[in-house]
């Protein structure tokens, strides 16, 4: 641990005493846990913490006015997530050693059991939505954004990589099937995997006399997907991040999944304010920054590889992202404690 060569001056005074008033405090420690690599609202979080929303209101102001956690408007809603660690922070050693600290905090069977109600909740809804609007999908998605606009970059990204005919390729959510159609084209081995029966049955009569034999089409989710006997060497996602209930939690899920030095490649939207897309589209999360992509993957064992970001006439932006899995395993796998 360095230590400082020289007294504390005023500037840095109150922002340390502010940092050890916010930590002082079980509940705002277990907070800072929950929030290691998810956003909440302030409603989830009472349910999680079993918590009045003034008495978590008062929490998170202390938390955000100590630079712990950040917010970030998702149309109407406010999502708390724990703040990122800048470089020039004269904090910044002191933070890293609390994050570090707080993520070996054991978390208690309720508070976990409590998360994993509002991620429930969250893919009920998503689940829902798709159930009552799979044959408007196409048509809603495309106000947003249009396969053919980003297409060719994915393509470009997937050429430069070399991937051999055989390998093993896994796509979330298939939706209306376009890059699943180029996956078949281009591999022999393809799993298809969506939550949404009524999606994944629109798929399978979509693809599966064109492609017999190339597509395996299974009803599930990537959480509850077991690991395969023969590993992927390549995941996908195209245009779903922003429907899964915890994006950072995907990142350690797919490291799972692939074999070492796989490939992780996603198509999603930078972040925006229009809130109608939750209605037309069924989004969780208006859009990602692409630095919380980067952390998150960092996080689960990837490192960053190609990238593509694409404006769209409507004031859209795409990311196309590409992530090399540099580790036989995700760090966030082995975080998880619990105490009864």
């Amino acid at each position: 641990m360095s230590v400082l060569s020289s007294p504390l001056q005023i500037p840095l005074k109150e922002p340390l005493l502010s940092f050890c008033k916010a930590t002082a405090d079980t509940l705002r420690l277990d907070i800072l846990r929950v929030l290691s690599q998810e956003s909440f609202g302030v409603l989830e979080l009472c349910h999680i913490f079993e918590t009045p929303q003034s008495g978590m209101s008062h929490h998170l102001k202390i938390l955000a006015n100590a630079g712990l956690v950040t917010a970030r408007r998702e149309g109407n809603s406010i999502f708390y997530r724990r703040a990122l660690i800048g470089a020039d922070d004269p904090l910044s050693a002191v933070m890293e050693s609390l994050f570090e600290t707080v993520d070996q905090l054991p978390m208690s069977t309720d508070v976990l059991g409590r998360t994993q109600e509002v991620h429930s909740e969250r893919s009920a809804r998503s689940q829902e939505f798709f159930a009552r609007n799979v044959d408007r999908l196409k048509q809603n998605q495309d106000l947003i954004a249009d396969y053919s606009h980003y297409s060719g970059c994915l393509s470009d990204l997937l050429s430069n990589e070399n991937l051999d005919s055989e390998a093993s390729v896994l796509e979330v959510g298939p939706g209306a099937c376009y890059l699943l159609d180029n996956l078949a084209e281009q591999f022999t081995q393809v799993v298809a995997i969506d939550n949404s029966r009524a999606m994944l049955e629109k798929a399978r009569s979509t693809l599966s006399r064109k492609h017999a034999g190339r597509v395996e089409f299974i009803h599930t989710n990537i959480e509850a997907l077991s690991r395969p006997a023969r590993l992927f060497d390549l995941i996908v996602l195209n245009m779903v991040l922003h429907h899964i209930p915890s994006p950072a939690g995907f990142f350690s899920q797919a490291a799972r999944l692939l074999n070492p030095e796989g490939l992780l490649l996603i198509a999603d939207l930078c972040p925006h304010d229009q809130d109608w897309a939750r209605e037309i589209c069924g989004d969780l999360w208006l859009g990602f920054e692409p630095t919380d992509l980067d952390h998150w993957a960092s996080e689960a064992g990837f490192s960053k590889g190609q990238n593509a970001f694409l404006g769209l006439k409507n004031g859209f932006q795409v990311q196309v992202r590409l992530f090399h899995l540099t580790t036989t395993h995700s760090p966030l796998l082995n975080k998880e404690r619990t105490y009864d």
